[in-house]
């Protein structure tokens, strides 16, 4: 099996939910991350094999959105493309397809990762093609129903979360305090990540009608306990998610060029990452926050190591309790994991969170001289997806 390497990353910034991006669609911002990551890679665009793709709101955006993506771009039209869409983990989803083809011997250079644009999500009429008589007509938002709604059970991915919290709110402490504190902590990490310029280098701006965006939104660092606290709960009554301490709704696009550890070399290449492995599993669609803790335990012990062994974790905060669950589950050190802030902070584009966060990782274990990460999400349905990288 052939050694898989991560070339180099790219990524646009976060753009809330009718924020900067919002002149910007799903494709453009898939294009401008593909270029972007082209620009800045000395490999012939001819030269990549295959492009993987992963897009998670995909009503209305147009036949095959990764193949668009690659047209729009400057990779050959002949480019062969495979677009995924496995919910949250559709970018990341993507990158290991990219892996296994390359492990496999099938290619040498695949450009791999996700794109969103959850501004652009349409509502739709379901069932509506036979027309309607008479009465009121009820309009679905595709944002909801495609990414945010578990369909198995006809609830929200909030109220799974809720559920988390009963059943394991007094083993870990799982309190609406312990949540916001995590989300006001992510907030602050994003926001001196920021200010410091730890996401210059990996950044690709993007062109708007109101000018040039290169800076993410989102952050809050000027919020309080006392302004969490004020908030009303999102998914029950008397619950304790609020949408101060879910991921945010957001736009962005992050791609990565994997290649084949010998033919990186001989081109001269430098690659930033290795993948060493990746795992993913699936439970009960009612326990899609669990299987993050299982799948994270049964790649390091695939791989003989221990939490310690880890320096980075860049885990998707899907839900501030989740990211509680599993630090406690797991015994996570807090300052490792997203140690610059997180989707509480920045928004979780679904189907683009996979190259971006993969993108991060290799900059920050590069850039600080650290040795393994780890990057992944849970999956709707039931799901959790994991890669764990050394430098």
């Amino acid at each position: 099996m052939s050694e898989v390497v991560l070339v180099d990353g790219t990524r646009t910034p976060h753009g809330t939910l009718l924020g900067s991006l919002t002149d910007v669609g799903a494709v453009d911002l898939g294009r401008t991350a593909v270029d972007g990551l082209l620009d800045r890679v000395a490999v012939d665009p001819g030269r990549v094999d295959h492009a993987v793709l992963g897009n998670a709101i995909q009503a209305g955006i147009g036949q095959v959105p990764g193949r668009q993506v690659v047209v729009e771009s400057r990779l050959p039209n002949a480019t062969p493309t495979t677009t995924v869409n496995e919910a949250s983990g559709s970018g990341l989803r993507a990158i290991t397809l990219a892996a296994d083809r390359i492990a496999a011997g099938r290619a040498s250079f695949v450009v791999a990762g996700g794109f969103e644009s959850m501004t652009h999500a349409p509502w739709i009429l379901p069932g509506y093609r036979e027309g309607k008589r008479h009465g009121d007509v009820t309009l679905k938002d595709s944002m909801l129903l495609d990414a945010l709604w578990d369909v198995n059970l006809d609830v929200h991915m909030g109220e799974i979360t809720e559920r988390l919290v009963d059943r394991f709110g007094d083993e870990y402490d799982l309190s609406r305090e312990a949540q916001d504190a995590y989300a006001l902590e992510s907030h602050r990490r994003a926001a001196d990540a920021i200010e410091a310029g730890r996401f210059d280098a990996e950044l690709v701006p993007v062109d708007t009608g109101d000018g040039t965006v290169d800076r993410d939104e989102g952050p809050r660092p000027e919020s309080t306990m006392a302004d969490l606290a004020a908030l009303s709960p999102a998914f029950r009554p008397e619950g304790t998610i609020t949408p101060a301490n879910a991921s945010k709704l957001s736009d962005g696009a992050g791609v990565v060029l994997l290649a084949d550890g010998d033919t990186a070399a001989d081109a001269g290449l430098d690659p930033m990452l290795r993948l060493v492995d990746y795992d993913f599993v699936y439970r009960e669609p009612d326990e899609f926050n669990e299987a993050v803790g299982d799948v994270v335990e049964r790649l390091l012990a695939a791989n003989d190591l221990g939490v310690d062994a880890v320096d980075a974790w860049w885990v998707n905060e899907a839900f501030a309790a989740q990211s509680v669950y599993v630090m406690e589950r797991l015994g996570i050190p807090r300052e490792r994991m997203n140690p610059c802030g997180g989707a509480v902070a920045f928004g979780h584009p679904i189907g683009a969170s996979g190259g971006m966060l993969a993108t991060s990782l290799a900059y920050q274990l590069v850039d600080e001289g650290l040795d393994c990460g780890l990057v992944g999400m849970s999956l709707g349905g039931g799901g959790a997806v994991m890669s764990l990288w050394r430098r």
